[in-house]
C-alpha cells in the first residue's frame, strides 16, 4: 500500500513546483509589460510635439510686420533731398516780362534722433543748400535788364517727429516733424542796366517754427523711403544789404504762412535702428 501514497505525494510536488514556476513566468510577463508600457509612453511623449511647442510653431508661422513698430530705444538717421527748377521763355507777368529766366535750387539735409516713447522722437537737423538765378528782364520802359544772384544756406533744426501707423504691419507712416528753424542765407546778386553793373552782397538770418508733415513706407525693416513738404510756419527774418554806391540796407521781416510748394517736396531715405 505504501507506493499509492508515495506515487500521491510525488504527483502533488511536481504539481506544486510547476505552479511555482507559472506564478514566477507570470510575474515576470507583467514586470516586461509595464516596462514596454513606460517605454511606449516616454518614445511617444518624445515624439509627439508639446502644446507649447505647436503653440510656438504656430506664432512663427504667422505672418510676421513687413515693417517696424516704432519703440522708445530706436535711433534714426534720415537723408533729405530737395529741388526746385524753372525755366521760363517769354513769359509775362504783371509788373515785368521775363524774355528768359533759369531759376534753380537744391537742398540737402540730414536728421539724427532718438524714440523717447512709443511713435514719438526728438532730434536735429542739418541742412545746405544752393540756389542760382539767371533772368534777362525786359521793363515797362523797354531797357534790358540782366540779373544773377547765386546763394548759400544753411539750416540747424531742433524737432520733434510723430509717427501715426496706418497698417497693422506697421509699414506704412504719417509722420509729422515740428521742428524750431535757425537758418543763414548769404547771397550776392549782380545787375546790369545799360552796361551799369550794380553788386549787392546780402546776408539773410531767419528764426521761426515750421511743420514738415509726410508719408513714410518701410521699403525693408530698418529702412524707409520718406518724403515731407513744408507747410505752415511763423518766422522773424533779418536782412542785411549793401549795394555798390547805395547805403547799407535793414529789413526786418515777420510773417506767418500756410503754402504747399510742389516744386520743393523733400524725398529721402531713413535708416531706424
Amino acid at each position: 500500500m505504501n507506493p499509492l501514497p508515495t506515487r500521491m505525494s510525488f504527483c502533488k510536488s511536481s504539481y506544486s513546483s510547476n505552479t511555482g514556476l507559472s506564478k514566477q513566468q507570470g510575474c515576470a510577463a507583467l514586470v516586461l509589460f509595464v516596462l514596454f508600457c513606460f517605454n511606449s509612453s516616454t518614445l511617444f511623449a518624445q515624439e509627439q510635439p508639446s502644446r507649447l511647442d505647436i503653440m510656438k510653431q504656430t506664432e512663427s508661422k504667422e505672418e510676421k510686420p513687413d515693417g517696424l513698430v516704432i519703440e522708445k530705444g530706436l535711433k534714426f538717421n534720415i537723408l533729405t533731398f530737395s529741388l526746385s527748377s524753372r525755366n521760363a521763355v517769354n513769359d509775362n507777368s504783371i509788373f515785368v516780362n521775363y524774355i528768359d529766366q533759369k531759376k534753380n535750387s537744391w537742398t540737402v539735409r540730414g536728421d539724427g534722433g532718438y524714440i523717447i516713447k512709443k511713435n514719438l522722437g526728438v532730434g536735429l537737423g542739418l541742412s545746405y543748400g544752393q540756389s542760382k538765378d539767371n533772368n534777362l528782364i525786359k521793363n515797362a520802359d523797354g531797357n534790358l535788364t540782366s540779373n544773377k544772384s547765386f546763394s548759400n544756406n544753411y539750416g540747424v533744426r531742433p524737432f520733434i517727429k510723430n509717427f501715426i501707423p496706418l497698417d497693422r504691419k506697421n509699414r506704412f507712416y504719417i509722420v509729422n516733424q515740428t521742428e524750431i528753424q535757425l537758418l543763414f542765407d548769404r547771397s550776392v546778386k549782380e545787375s546790369v542796366v545799360d552796361e551799369i553793373l550794380t553788386r549787392t552782397y546780402t546776408s539773410k538770418d531767419t528764426y521761426g517754427v515750421g511743420l514738415r508733415p509726410g508719408l513714410m513706407i518701410f521699403i525693408v525693416k530698418n529702412f524707409a523711403f520718406e518724403t515731407t513738404v513744408d507747410i505752415f510756419g511763423i518766422n522773424t527774418s533779418i536782412e542785411r544789404g549793401k549795394t555798390t554806391g547805395m547805403p547799407d540796407s535793414r529789413v526786418t521781416t515777420t510773417d506767418m504762412n500756410f503754402k504747399i510748394n510742389i516744386l520743393k517736396i523733400g524725398f529721402g531715405f531713413s535708416t531706424y535702428f
